[in-house]
């Protein structure tokens, strides 16, 4: 009978508990690493054909971040705008009982109208110039210009300021309830964008500057759009040129180009007649604007929140498929230790023998 032994050298043997002292550091190194960042060390690796997954996943809670990111953005853009409105509604609602009070007759206040208007329409501009992260939220598309000229401000392209264009409308003002009539229908045409006489005059030629109501086509301009979330638009520009800030714009001017206590009493009474209503329709057109903003507010609130849910469901999927359990990582750092502190004994107890030993 015939008896094979195998035999190997101490050289190849301690060849061999070299390489395996390097495949246990190396996976120690890898364990540990998983146990401090509690994530695999290497996802691709570990999960294989599972990887397609969470690179999809990943993806997906990219876009929902950008999405969260931008709807604040908007929600903040909202903010500051319903804002403005409830504030130049508000400045405006003091004129307007001012002139109320004094629609049929002026009274001893009447001759503070003016000052009263010109204040207000300071206010009024500086609202509607509100800008947010460098853009005009009044301006539409155009936002890197402010949208409102302020009353003594001459705009460069036509050269005339708000003062000017409804000055040379005024002229030397009413007579009679004709006169002032007619005065109030060219003002209404110049606010209109209406002036053949003299374009310059108009409110989107002199006093306005954002986004015209028109596009070259003669179709409405394209407003403030955003999206909120996958397959979901808002719309929410407004613009300075929209009917009730241009009626704000209107009725504070009649009154600032004029101390109506001196007028004709019935021309007094058929302008204020002209600036009451002004006035009013830009109360009621305003408190329209801040209900709509309002409800974009709440459409970008719900998306945010559906948003936020999305992805607390997307980072727990991604975590179930890169997250380690702590508790398996630190019993493999444990048993890896003691293993590699085998190898190292073994090899210090090779590195003590030799031949020498038994020759004695």
């Amino acid at each position: 009978m015939t008896f094979g032994i195998n035999n190997i050298s101490t050289l190849q043997f301690a060849s061999f508990n070299r390489l395996n002292v390097q495949s246990t550091s190396l996976a120690l190194q890898r364990a540990g690493q998983e146990l401090a960042t509690g994530r695999k060390a290497d996802i691709f690796a570990d999960l294989g054909s599972n990887a397609v997954s969470t690179i999809k996943m990943r993806a997906r809670e990219a876009d929902t971040q950008t999405f969260m990111k931008s709807n604040d953005l908007i929600g903040n853009k909202l903010e500051a705008m319903v804002l403005s409105v409830d504030t130049a509604r508000d400045n405006v609602q003091a004129v307007l009982e001012r002139a109320i009070t004094n629609a049929s007759r002026p009274h001893i206040d009447a001759g503070s109208l003016q000052r009263d208007a010109l204040a207000a329409l300071d206010t009024f501009v500086a609202v509607m110039n509100t800008s947010h992260n460098g853009d005009h939220l009044f301006s539409g598309l155009d936002s890197d210009a402010a949208p409102l000229m302020r009353w003594s401000q001459t705009n460069a392209a036509t050269g005339l300021s708000p003062q000017d264009a409804i000055t040379s409308i005024y002229g030397a003002g009413p007579v009679d309830a004709a006169t002032a009539a007619t005065i109030a229908g060219q003002i209404d045409l110049a606010f209109a964008s209406n002036d053949a006489v003299d374009p310059n005059r108009n409110f989107e030629a002199t006093m306005y500057q954002g986004t015209p109501a028109l596009d070259g086509g003669g179709q409405p301009s394209e407003q403030v759009k955003a999206w909120v979330n996958s397959g979901q638009q808002v719309t929410y520009g407004v613009r300075a040129n929209d009917t009730a800030f241009v009626e704000a714009y209107k009725g504070l001017s009649m009154l600032a180009v004029t101390d109506v206590s001196t007028l004709d009493e019935d021309a007094y009474v058929t302008y204020m007649d002209s600036v009451i209503n002004a006035l009013s329709n830009a109360q009621e057109g305003m408190r329209a604007i801040s209900a709509q903003i309002g409800f974009n507010q709440q459409i970008v609130e719900s998306a945010q929140n559906q948003l936020t849910d999305l992805s607390l469901i997307q980072r727990t999927q991604i975590g179930n498929y890169e997250n380690v359990d702590p508790y398996e990582a630190a019993t493999r750092v444990q048993g890896l230790e003691i293993q590699l502190q085998a190898s190292y004994e073994v090899t210090s107890r090779l590195s003590g023998l030799s031949i020498l030993n038994f020759l004695r």
